[in-house]
């Protein structure tokens, strides 16, 4: 099969990026144990796979001044909701096992927590405004899912100005078709997706980040 790329040439994201480290968050979306524990409710164990990269940048972000922000979803359970959105999310439950983030992936006392109810880490809740607070202009986005969650956090940080950073081994789907083709929107229209080893070398040795050139022909393979 031929690659599949209609944005080859009409591409937002050309230019490399050279991150600031001390303007730079990660943004760690649902590492929870719902989302990625086999007991888990929604449990994915794979993503568990992810840690060890995503620690690498957790770690790379502290040591070159950055911030590190877990971006947690969480559900009321005495709620008693109406709406359809809303009634289907009985999962990560606040005070429960289950919305508490995984074990491989410490929360120390620098880091910041940020509560969301919908898909996005923006909407609706105060991520915006901790950024700002802390004058933070890039955003590295690592967690589950890629295609729901991350990609709503990417389409909302670039919204607000923010540069987009997706390493794509630190983020998972549950197919290779969710995670190519949610790749391949971000790396063309609302950031730069590129790997945990090129992340940490922006860091800690201003090296500039190259976008990826995401192929869709494996994922549509998948189908």
């Amino acid at each position: 099969m031929t690659d599949f790329d209609p944005y080859r040439e009409r591409r937002l994201f050309g230019r490399p990026l050279t991150l600031e480290p001390q303007a730079t968050a990660v943004l760690v979306i649902d590492m929870l144990n719902d989302f990625c524990q086999q007991e888990g409710l929604l449990g994915n164990p794979d993503s568990l796979t992810l840690c060890e990269k995503q620690n690498q940048i957790l770690n790379s972000v502290r040591h070159s001044g950055g911030r590190v922000v877990f971006v947690n979803e969480q559900h009321r359970p005495n709620l008693r909701p109406r709406s359809n959105f809303a009634r289907r999310m009985s999962h990560s439950r606040e005070g429960t096992w289950g919305s508490e983030v995984v074990a491989s992936l410490k929360v120390e006392d620098s880091d910041i927590v940020v509560i969301k109810r919908r898909y996005s880490g923006f909407f609706d809740s105060d991520l915006d405004l901790v950024m700002r607070d802390c004058g933070l202009r890039h955003a590295i986005l690592v967690g589950v899912l890629t295609n729901i969650c991350v990609r709503a956090t990417a389409h909302d940080a670039f919204f607000r100005g923010y540069d987009v950073v997706v390493p794509e081994d630190a983020v998972g789907a549950m197919s290779p078709l969710e995670q190519l083709s949610a790749l391949y929107d971000i790396s063309t229209h609302f950031g730069w997706v590129t790997t945990t080893a090129a992340t940490v070398e922006a860091l800690e040795a201003r090296t500039p980040i190259e976008n990826m050139d995401v192929v869709l022909s494996a994922a549509m393979n998948e189908r």
